[in-house]
């Protein structure tokens, strides 16, 4: 995980230092001018691997033109692939298994499930708690080398959390992240039909703790070509460890027969006739013309992840949807949205569907409790830095706000198999320093309420 958060009081000078130099370093992004931050070929494809706990999970994202097409490959022989095709306004599921495939038009998707009813204001806590501290770093080691092309930095970030014994809610644990990072984005301008979360969140009530950010080091990230994250439990045991690497990126020519419907596929009624085993009749006809029957994915599905501990709650974890004009890692807010589940002692996946249908399909197939899907809605310049920034870092005497970004999330909680109502319609803000550590702050506080309603509600 990953968060940058203002310094403490008596570090400001070193903290208004710091900002500088990672505003300097954002603006020039600390790379050769001749270096893009988005391929210039149309054509790209990018492999990942994600190794948990001993189990790995490959996925493949293919770009051509107004068109996506993502593979994921669990254990056990299950395979899902979906087409995001921009141009005709919908999302395509497809089944290699059963040679059928599922439609979800974009101007409807989440359409039909109804907004919760908004919270009716702020109330105050019956008691004040104690102090939640939040411990960042962020480390450069200077060591640089060539990946794909790129030049990749080398940078280590921790976040410790630490309740004073008074607080209510209380939490010890701490997350170490080792990766290599390049500057480079990719995806598809189109929306997915995702409908918004209404905003505002419930009154909390109760007891409420002060929280207390403490940041240590500017260094930059940006997109993981290697990146191990381990999370440590109260004792300082290792809780879990999880690295992602891509594998490959290439930006050769595509054919544009991967991003359209195969020929011979025909339509299913459901995702659940999307993935039936195959009859009989269809196993003898591909072996009459010489291929292999394929491996019935849905029947193997109890493999397609590592085994749910008894007892455990698996939340599935949606790509974010940044529906802000500033441009930040998706995956990177991701990572640190399931580590910040994890870390409140239940498990997290992240899930590589595109629409609420295929979620579902997937989230089942993990073993997943719940889905949720995140929003980001917000990311701009505080007004203090809007109006002040400048003059108050030329004279050296400045607000609090100085560099900081506010951003916004809003999000929903669906129990697997029930959607037509969210169990949980909320949102988070946050303002800190710089775009990625303000949306990971407020990611953190929709964790929070996450954990707290899937543990309220699994029954």
């Amino acid at each position: 995980m990953r968060k940058r958060f203002l310094g403490t009081t008596a570090a400001v000078v070193l903290a208004l230092t710091a900002f500088l130099t990672a505003s300097m370093a954002q603006r020039t992004g600390n790379r050769p001018p001749a270096q893009p931050t988005r391929p210039a070929a149309n054509d790209l494809k990018i492999t990942y691997r994600t190794t948990t706990s001993g189990q790995s999970s490959e996925s493949t994202t293919m770009l051509k033109g107004a068109r996506e097409r993502s593979e994921m490959k669990f254990g056990g022989g299950m395979e899902m692939i979906n087409l995001t095709q921009c141009d005709l306004k919908r999302t395509v599921q497809l089944s290699d298994s059963t040679r059928k495939y599922v439609i979800t038009p974009m101007e409807t998707g989440d359409s039909a499930a109804p907004t919760a009813p908004a919270s009716s204001g702020m109330s105050e806590p019956s008691r004040r708690g104690g102090v939640v501290t939040y411990t960042s770093t962020a480390v450069d080691t200077g060591e640089r080398k060539e990946m794909f092309g790129f030049q990749a930095r080398h940078v280590k970030t921790s976040l410790a959390i630490e309740s004073s014994p008074d607080a209510c809610n209380q939490s010890r644990m701490r997350m170490e992240t080792d990766g290599w990072y390049i500057d480079f984005a990719f995806g598809l301008n189109c929306e997915t039909g995702r409908a918004g979360v209404p905003m505002g969140r419930p009154a909390p009530g109760g007891c409420r703790d002060r929280v207390n950010f403490v940041r240590h080091g500017a260094a930059r990230t940006g997109y993981p070509l290697i990146e191990t994250t381990t999370s440590y439990g109260p004792d300082g045991s290792v809780g879990f460890s999880s690295t992602k690497e891509v594998i490959e990126l290439s930006r050769e020519p595509l054919d544009a027969a991967l991003f359209d419907i195969p020929a011979g596929y025909t339509e299913a009624a459901s995702t659940q006739e999307l993935y039936e085993p195959p009859s009989m009749a269809s196993m003898m006809g591909q072996m009459s013309q010489g291929r292999q029957p394929a491996n019935n994915s849905q029947g193997n599905s109890s493999q397609s992840s590592s085994a749910k501990a008894s007892g455990a709650i698996r939340i599935g974890v949606v790509q974010i949807n940044n529906k802000t004009d500033r441009s930040v890692s998706t995956d990177s807010l991701r990572d640190r949205l399931v580590n910040e589940i994890q870390g409140s002692g239940l498990e997290a996946v992240p899930l590589n569907a595109v629409s609420q249908r295929e979620a579902e399909t997937e989230a089942t197939a993990r073993q997943c409790d719940f889905i949720l899907y995140t929003d980001l809605t917000a990311l701009k310049l505080s007004a203090a830095k809007a109006l002040g920034g400048f003059l108050g870092r030329a004279t050296g005497v400045g607000s609090g706000s100085i560099g900081k970004t506010e951003s916004k999330v809003e999000f929903k909680l669906f129990a697997v198999g029930q959607t037509a109502t969210p169990r949980l319609a909320s949102a988070a803000s946050a303002k800190e320093e710089g775009d990625e550590a303000s949306a990971g702050t407020a990611l953190g506080q929709e964790a929070k309420q996450v954990v707290a309603e899937a543990k309220r509600k699994r029954s």
